[in-house]
């Protein structure tokens, strides 16, 4: 038992102790857009359970648009967000999970959606795109 209650103590103290003993930095979601044949301007909308962080714009070769956020202790963040442009009296778009949260706490990973003219790609924490979704044309 005595064993238990280390390990308790021990846990509780990484997820609940004093800020200046362990940093958690932030998750950040960041949105590029690399639509290189049309250099048109990319759409984003992106909420979670509590918070809806509205339309932002993201036009050809801007820096990307990016948010950070700390998980939540008590329930799973989840961002769902939507992405549109235009082209030649088409619209491209897609909705999608771009971040949940895990079963353990994540502290400061980096999650990059790079919007390119035939699909939307993933790289996590800096590590080489994959291919995520396609567009949807309406």
């Amino acid at each position: 038992m005595n064993l238990f209650l280390k390990v308790s103590f021990l846990i509780f103290t990484l997820c609940f102790g004093s800020s200046e003993t362990i940093t958690c930095h932030k998750n950040t979601l960041a949105f590029q857009n690399s639509l290189t044949h049309s250099e048109s301007t990319l759409n984003v909308h992106c909420k979670s359970r509590d918070n809806d962080l509205g339309d932002h714009i993201v036009k050809f070769k801007d820096p990307a648009y990016n948010f950070s956020f700390h998980d939540s202790v008590i329930f799973t963040t989840k961002f769902v967000c939507s992405l549109y442009w235009s082209r030649d009296n088409l619209v491209y778009h897609q909705k999608f999970t771009a971040y949940i949260g895990a079963a353990i706490y994540r502290c400061g990973a980096l999650y990059t959606w790079n919007a390119q003219d035939d699909a939307l790609y993933l790289s996590k924490d800096r590590k080489p795109e994959k291919f995520m979704y396609d567009w949807i044309i309406q």
